[in-house]
């Protein structure tokens, strides 16, 4: 019995830190009234691919306690083929 209370807690836990900043567009954040601002974040790790650095972005919200991020700039600079990016994050 207490190896079942242990498991359930530990899923409980697991699935509470498994919750991802949800990804907005403007018109979402626009109409969001109970939101506030953290700010913007920035990313220019070395991603690829516009996937991999949408994804870089919900980990550096997470990491911020961002509920919602919406993505404002995906570019890529020069020819190294590197994305840089960034972000509005909100709580």
């Amino acid at each position: 019995m207490k190896n079942i209370a242990i498991a359930v807690l530990a899923a409980l836990l697991l699935s509470a830190n498994a919750i991802a900043a949800i990804k907005i567009d403007g018109r979402q954040a626009r109409n969001m009234d109970d939101v506030q601002s953290l700010g913007v974040i920035y990313i220019n790790h070395n991603v690829a691919t516009e996937s991999e650095a949408d994804q870089a972005l919900a980990q550096e919200a997470d990491a911020r306690h961002a509920r919602y991020y919406q993505s404002i700039l995906m570019r890529e600079p020069g020819s190294n083929g590197n994305i840089h990016a960034s972000a509005k994050i909100y709580k």
